[in-house]
């Protein structure tokens, strides 16, 4: 029975203060979390059972998941054990070739087809690749012509970049490969503690290369870019609700949940995702990409642009916002201005004629005072 292993236990650092408060795997892209669209990747597989390693707000993916009809046992990490050692844990309930995923990343992959590869070229680990730009963030592979991995290293300098074909965190791998690893290091990682060593010894580590979709949602500007997609359509599944019928004033796909109202003069330019309950009045534009979730309330004559507004906010008349991530439960009293790349976490209060200016943080229940210009992170 094939089984796969997702990875939930990491703290998401590099996205605070999103992460404060939720696992990554929570975060919403348009309106459902990260997880569901690794849990569909599974779905589309001949796995029969999933096994999750948690450790940061474990209750939160454990409730989020307790209705579905998937057969899911959860591995509990009590202190951090690495990618590769929380997958250690899971290996009492797996005796034959398994995936792992990591429960942050979204990809379009045919698990199947990727087994396949795996079992034809007889690998001990086969490891998704993806062409990149920027290799540093990443771990790099260089390839034979039997596409078996021959050069292997973990976030490169701009000096060591050697290949742009980066690991996609999802693998295929047998049981034994944890036989070649020390148990009694602390923390384990799969870059650099198991493939260097495999590769070295040449037990057989493949990658497969992957020609679809793929986004480390792990930056604020990779989170941004998760919900531009699956507005686009370029990662499935869509987004729920209905698409409001083009007009005057209403370009392109715009997706509306239960129970909203939009007055007739708001201006729209999909792709565009209103959730359930929100309450757009007079005056308003919401321009291309732009994710309210349920519960958002726009006052009149505000401008929203690229950006992602989380549940049961409020924003008030005459504010600008554009590129930018708003968490729950903020307000934003009138003519407030949010720039590119700037994330306010939840609780936020941001007085009224403030400026936040353009990549800047402000971590949850802070209170912007008026007439303020802030332009570094306020914890």
């Amino acid at each position: 029975m094939i089984k796969a292993v997702i990875m939930a236990g990491g703290k998401g650092t590099r996205i605070r203060p999103l992460t404060t408060i939720r696992p990554k795997p929570m975060l919403p892209v348009v309106n459902r979390p990260l997880i569901d669209y690794v849990i569909e990747t599974i779905k589309n597989s001949e796995c029969q059972e999933i096994i999750i390693t948690l450790n940061y707000f474990q209750s939160h993916i454990k409730a989020h998941l307790k209705h579905d009809d998937l057969n899911i046992k959860y591995l509990i990490e009590k202190r951090p054990m690495g990618t590769a050692g929380g997958v250690m844990k899971a290996l009492k309930y797996i005796d034959d070739s398994f995936f792992v995923l990591s429960g942050d990343v979204l990809i379009d992959l045919d698990l199947n087809k990727l087994l396949k590869f795996h079992r034809e070229k007889k690998a001990m680990a086969t490891i998704v690749l993806t062409k990149v730009d920027d290799p540093t963030h990443y771990g790099i592979a260089v390839l034979d012509e039997n596409h078996q991995i021959v050069k292997f290293l973990e976030k490169p300098s701009s000096k060591e970049v050697f290949s742009k074909l980066a690991n996609a965190g999802t693998y295929v791998l047998e049981p034994e490969v944890f036989d070649y690893i020390e148990t009694d290091k602390g923390e384990i990682d799969f870059s650099k503690d198991l493939f260097p060593v495999l590769i070295e010894k040449k037990i057989g580590v493949f990658g497969y290369i992957l020609d679809g979709y793929w986004n480390d949602v792990g930056r604020p500007e990779t989170y941004l870019k998760a919900n531009y997609d699956v507005l686009d359509e370029k990662i499935r599944p869509k987004p729920t609700g209905h698409i409001m019928k083009e007009g005057v004033g209403r370009l392109g796909n715009i997706w509306i949940g239960d129970d909203v109202h939009i007055d007739e003069s708001v201006r729209i330019v999909g792709p565009v995702f209103i959730g359930d309950h929100c309450f757009i009045e007079k005056g308003c534009t919401l321009g291309k990409n732009t994710v309210l979730n349920e519960y958002v309330f726009v006052e009149e004559n505000c401008t929203i642009k690229g950006s992602v507004i989380f549940p049961n906010t409020l924003i008030k008349a005459n504010s600008h916002l554009k590129d930018c991530i708003i968490d729950k439960k903020s307000i934003l009293e009138r003519c407030s201005v949010i720039g590119k790349g700037a994330i306010l976490g939840s609780s936020v209060l941001i007085r009224h004629h403030s400026t936040i200016r353009s990549n800047t943080s402000i971590y949850n229940e802070v209170e912007i005072y008026s007439d303020s210009i802030v332009d570094s992170d306020i914890h």
